[in-house]
């Protein structure tokens, strides 16, 4: 085969060009750097990952410090790839030795089936039931528009901002996402009248709390709407809307109001049909189930059972880990929403002081550097929640389509749904990445070439690096490495490299032989460029700003089209821009 060279002035490129090693890392775009993977029970790499799961877990349950005599717990990890029976990736489940000899009504063994409170995750269901309900149409809409009585305050704002909550300029978005600068609770969690006599609290330093402000409903007397609403005229601002993140339960109560308003409908039923029922969650409830249905620990019979009324769309929600696995299968599989409504809901809506996290809807965003140097980085949409004697909590990995569902009941250690996030994830996520890289190399990596033409395109993978890399891209007989850095970069470069990167389109019908087109999306950089990782404000990962900067009679240069068989591997690929199709040696 024959390469024709340009000329060194014409393409800026030195002799150099074939040593691509450089010194900065690969900066492949935000999202999955492989496709998906799949069956994950076949894989060896994920079949060890799981085996040492298990072998923490089993050690997990006799370490005094997990309480593991007092404290039951369900785990699942779960797969949008998993059998239609919905047979989870991994599970554990640990029965605290105390249950076994409980007086409590409720299981003495727990299992993926067995309910428990959700505390929190409860906000998941909120969203999804207004998302399914409404969409995201009336997300920037101010909450005033929705809530009478919030648009009857919100007046008194411009008057005295410091104890007045401008209402007006607090939109739907900000209640989800806590950006609504609030307070956390009204009248249940943290109210101290509520929880202490006046006495003991005068002996702390506090004077005697004004009768007309002192909330006359909470814990023990739910509030009604009106007393919610009353109550909320008293209650000053955390911070203006929009400033910065502030957690708010009672946001998630307010927004239940606005979807009911929107709607005309009971919020309880939206959940129920929208959700629940179309789902077939069969152990996930809005208010108390059967007691036989639930881990209820020794003297927890009023922490099981006990309602907080109107605040229930922020926290009252009962569930079992299969329930949420199913769920999280669910949102992979937009089986509620449209794809492209999972994707902006599984988005950052606001930032914390801590760089490697962000909030969503009602989402923590946890970003996962995989590598020390940064390049690769995995995000993690997670909600976690406690109620008395329960924990709970869901993580979504969307880069691998792949989660984790925890429930603890007992006298857990306080972090301890995270710390068993922590516990799966420095495990499974390295593993999934290299399960994930493993099947695009089997299916996507090898020699591709056209019929007739000196025409060739030479893909692989590499363990330490993102995406499918180019080691060999020819043209008729024309080098197209140097010209795609040419036109993409328009600077000398010493140590060029391309990656290809999966991009989210595809057909969505087979063909009639099988086939699908599925496309990706090229990445070229010089990994020889200036290290800016201790500057201000430059970076060395700004390569989403090049994307098709090279187009040639309207075809991108850094686009390639694959086509696919049924079992999921290549048997061509098109460079659009090239307008050929090369075909993979077998």
């Amino acid at each position: 085969m024959k390469i024709a060279v340009l000329p060194p002035a014409a393409l800026l490129l030195t002799a150099q060009l074939v040593h691509w090693a450089g010194g900065i890392p690969n900066c492949p775009y935000p999202g999955p750097v492989f496709p998906k993977p799949t069956a994950l029970a076949s894989s060896d790499v994920i079949k060890t990952a799981l085996a040492n799961l298990t072998a923490t877990f089993n050690a997990r349950g006799e370490d005094p410090a997990t309480n593991p005599n007092a404290t039951s717990w369900s785990i699942q990890v779960f797969s949008a790839s998993d059998p239609e029976d919905d047979t989870p990736v991994w599970s554990h489940y640990h029965t605290a030795t105390n249950l076994l000899t409980a007086d409590t009504p409720g299981v003495k063994s727990v299992g993926g089936d067995t309910v428990y409170r959700l505390g929190s995750v409860t906000k998941i269901f909120t969203i999804l039931t207004f998302l399914a309900e409404s969409g995201d149409e009336y997300w920037n809409t101010p909450v005033t528009r929705w809530v009478p009585e919030l648009e009857l305050l919100a007046g008194k704002a411009q008057h005295d901002p410091i104890m007045n909550v401008d209402w007006d300029s607090i939109t739907l978005q900000d209640l989800a996402s806590h950006m609504a600068g609030i307070v956390r609770d009204y009248a249940i969690e943290g109210e101290l009248t509520q929880e202490n006599n006046q006495t003991f609290l005068e002996s702390q330093g506090f004077p005697p709390a004004p009768a007309n402000l002192t909330p006359t409903c909470g814990e023990i007397l739910k509030c009604t709407r009106a007393q919610f609403f009353s109550g909320l005229a008293n209650i000053p601002p955390s911070f203006q809307p929009s400033w910065t993140a502030g957690y708010s339960n009672m946001g998630y109560q307010i927004l239940a109001y606005a979807l009911e308003a929107i709607t005309r409908k009971r919020f309880a039923q939206m959940l129920q049909t929208d959700i629940i029922d179309k789902l077939n969650l069969k152990h996930t409830f809005y208010t108390k189930p059967d007691n036989a249905l639930g881990v209820i620990p020794q003297g927890s019979e009023t922490q099981w059972s006990f309602s907080i009324g109107e605040a229930s769309p922020t926290g009252n929600m009962y569930s079992s880990a299969s329930d949420l696995s199913r769920l999280g299968r669910a949102i992979f599989r937009h089986t509620l929403l449209p794809a492209a409504q999972t994707r902006r809901w599984l988005k950052p809506a606001a930032l914390t002081a801590d760089v490697r996290e962000g909030i969503g809807s009602p989402w923590g965003v946890r970003r996962i550097p995989l590598r020390g140097d940064g390049s690769r980085v995995v995000d993690a949409y997670g909600k976690a929640g406690s109620i008395n004697v329960y924990m709970s909590l869901l993580v979504l990995l969307p880069d691998y389509d792949v989660g984790i569902s925890a429930l603890l009941a007992g006298g857990w250690p306080g972090n301890s749904n995270w710390d068993i996030a922590d516990a799966i994830g420095a495990v499974l996520v390295p593993a999934l990445e290299d399960a994930a890289r493993a099947q695009a190399d089997a299916a996507y990596a090898g020699t591709y070439a056209a019929e007739g033409l000196d025409s060739e395109l030479v893909l692989s993978t590499d363990p330490a690096r993102p995406g499918l890399g180019v080691e060999r891209w020819v043209s008729n007989g024309v080098d197209m490495v140097p010209v795609a850095v040419r036109y993409t970069l328009n600077y000398n470069v010493t140590a060029p490299a391309i990656r290809l990167y999966p991009t989210g389109l595809e057909t969505t019908k087979a063909g009639e032989d099988g086939t699908r087109k599925v496309a990706w999306k090229a990445i070229v950089e010089n990994l020889d460029a200036p290290d800016h990782s201790n500057d201000m404000f430059s970076t060395n990962c700004g390569t989403w700003v090049s994307q098709t900067t090279a187009v040639y009679a309207d075809m991108p240069l850094d686009q390639f089209v694959f086509t696919v068989d049924a079992t999921g591997k290549a048997v061509s690929v098109e460079p659009l821009a090239l307008r050929a199709t090369l075909v993979k040696n077998t």
